[in-house]
């Protein structure tokens, strides 16, 4: 087992780890990531590797759960880049269909494009943002037998861990390097990886991978001619002429000569990017990165049984949190019940509070009110009833002095008199003497009564029509 870089001594912890792997056939290197949103690499341990079997992938799992021992992980989520001979990427032109159409296109045509066996493949595609004619665009397509892929999945849950993304090492390598150099995020850039499977061309078009090429590897031990040879195929290709260089090395797997050629090269020197922890790290360690950080911008490998697996877990969480919201609705509903009941059970108790002032005010009102109408009937009776203070002031005037009433009723045509004069009849033409009345005339026998100073008289008078009305 070796150790590249990483903290000291072993780290037990609560939570479930992410681990990120790059897996191929001889060798796997295991990553342990931190931070959530933006991975980055805490510690990096490889190991030599058997290849799988017809059985299965058992020397991985024996190697996943010696590793994450030696980490301090035995739980979490592992992300898998798949290197060459295990899964296989090219750019490809394929028709602007959806996603899962490319996938199917794809892994019926994968035998075309790609240089695999008759046997169940793992296939799926993404487009390339790029500028296109025709009805052809850019998509890389990656395939891998689906066999290894649910050996790698056996292995991963084997070792305690689940699967969370599964993608070739081409896609890997691109989102690996637009995580540690920035500026392959832009523009163009040819990114030289050497790894245990051989080196390998990538060009990165806005850090989308546009071409990959592997390149041929010299004898063991033969660096300098492994450099010459990048050198003169980055010199004789005009498509990466003005191309950002980006060397993928690490420190310890004995390809750093090709990282130093560029830089003694002055046709690459001033066009060479990098990082201090690109340079720190080795290219499966960049590549494991990549595939945690790749996320949908690269094909997924992911097998049949992980697919389903998901699917399973995403209608279990969706029937519990359907299941949730149920109850805590209900339970809302139980809550705003309950409280409206409060209220209305409070509103109720008020009303009976409030009940008997509230009939007392209405019977005021109301008293108030008839009292109003009845004030207004008055003022309206006043208002056309006759003014009669007129009729007796001149009823005064009139009578002779020696005359006095014992009675007086009106109505609205005129008067009745009934009063005690020494001669009654003078009393009718006194009051036809005054303008105020006119047809005076007796309204019954003039009598006289022991003890009356005089005779009793009953006259009637009209009132005169004021003038005018005449």
């Amino acid at each position: 087992m070796t150790r590249s870089t990483g903290a000291a001594g072993r780290r037990r912890g609560i939570f479930p780890a992410r681990l990120a792997l790059a897996v191929a056939p001889g060798q796997l290197v295991a990553v342990r990531l931190r931070g959530v949103l933006a991975p980055r690499p805490a510690e990096v341990l490889s190991c030599a590797l058997e290849p799988p079997t017809a059985e299965g992938w058992p020397a991985l799992e024996e190697a996943l759960r010696e590793l994450a021992g030696e980490m301090g992980a035995s739980r979490g989520t592992v992300h898998v880049a798949l290197l060459r001979r295990l899964a296989h990427a090219r750019v490809l032109s394929l028709p602007p269909v959806r996603r899962a159409e490319l996938a199917a296109l794809v892994a019926r045509a994968a035998r075309r494009h790609f240089a695999v066996r008759d046997e169940p493949l793992v296939a799926d595609a993404v487009r390339i943002p790029l500028a296109h004619e025709g009805s052809l665009a850019p998509a890389l397509a990656a395939c891998a037998p689906a066999a290894l892929a649910e050996s790698v999945a056996a292995a991963c849950a084997g070792a305690g861990f689940r699967v969370g993304s599964m993608v070739p090492a081409a896609a890997a390598l691109a989102a690996g390097v637009r995580a540690l150099v920035p500026s392959a995020r832009h523009g163009r850039t040819a990114v030289i990886a050497c790894t245990a499977e051989g080196p390998e061309l990538l060009v990165l078009a806005a850090g989308r991978p546009t071409r990959i090429q592997p390149l041929a590897a010299g004898a063991a031990g033969e660096h300098a001619p492994l450099a010459t040879r990048i050198l003169a195929t980055l010199a004789g290709d005009d498509e990466l002429a003005a191309c950002t260089v980006v060397a993928v090395c690490g420190a310890g797997d004995g390809a750093a000569e090709v990282r130093d050629a560029l830089l003694d090269d002055e046709r690459f020197a001033a066009r060479v990017a990098s990082s201090p922890a690109l340079e720190r790290l080795p290219a499966e360690a960049v590549i494991a990165l990549g595939a945690a950080r790749a996320g949908a911008e690269a094909p997924a490998l992911v097998p049949p049984s992980v697919v389903a697996a998901r699917v399973r877990a995403a209608r279990r969480q969706t029937l519990a949190r359907a299941t949730g919201a149920v109850i805590l609705l209900g339970a809302a509903a139980g809550l705003h019940l309950d409280g409206v009941r409060r209220e209305v059970a409070a509103v109720e108790a008020r009303r009976r509070e409030i009940r008997r002032p509230v009939r007392d005010a209405l019977e005021a009102r109301a008293t108030v009110e008839r009292m109003r109408a009845r004030l207004a009937t008055l003022a309206t009776l006043e208002a056309g009833a006759p003014a009669w203070t007129g009729d007796i002031a001149a009823v005064a005037r009139a009578l002779p002095d020696s005359a006095h009433l014992r009675a007086l009723t009106a109505d609205s045509a005129g008067l009745r008199l009934a009063g005690v004069a020494r001669s009654a009849a003078a009393v009718v033409p006194a009051l036809e003497a005054s303008r105020h009345f006119e047809r005076v005339s007796l309204a019954a026998p003039v009598r006289w009564e022991q003890g009356d100073a005089g005779e009793r008289f009953d006259v009637a008078a009209f009132r005169a029509p004021a003038r005018g009305q005449r």
